[in-house]
């Protein structure tokens, strides 16, 4: 058993290593690889209805039928150190961290617990 697992440590290896050699030359020799660019619209699927609340959340509902009786909710929230610029660099991730040292309504690290419910 030890004799074929030491054989598979190289054999797999080296078989990745050719595999990943021959793909990066294929290519570089071929210029049809080259993606388009990005125009800045990512369509939406037609079974998804968008809508906006009143306070101006915008939202996105999709029906699933799997898994049954079962909800999703995912929060987007268009802020982050991505956006950024250089005045502010390091804010964002330093009021992420500050939230988590308690506010007017949470304790700290009460926010955590109220989230993973």
């Amino acid at each position: 058993m030890k004799k074929i697992l030491s054989q598979l440590a190289i054999v797999i290896p080296m078989t990745l290593l050719t595999y990943g050699c021959n793909t990066a030359a294929n290519l570089a020799d071929n210029k049809t690889t080259e993606q388009a660019p990005f125009t800045g619209v990512v369509p939406i699927d037609p079974a998804v209805m968008k809508g906006e609340l009143s306070n101006g959340i915008k939202y996105l509902i999709r029906r699933n039928t799997k898994p049954e009786k079962r909800a999703e909710i995912r929060l987007v929230i268009n802020a982050g150190s991505v956006l950024e610029d250089e005045s502010q660099l390091g804010f964002a991730h330093f009021a992420e961290h500050m939230a988590f040292n308690g506010t007017e309504d949470f304790k700290k690290h009460e926010i955590i617990e109220y989230v993973n419910r």
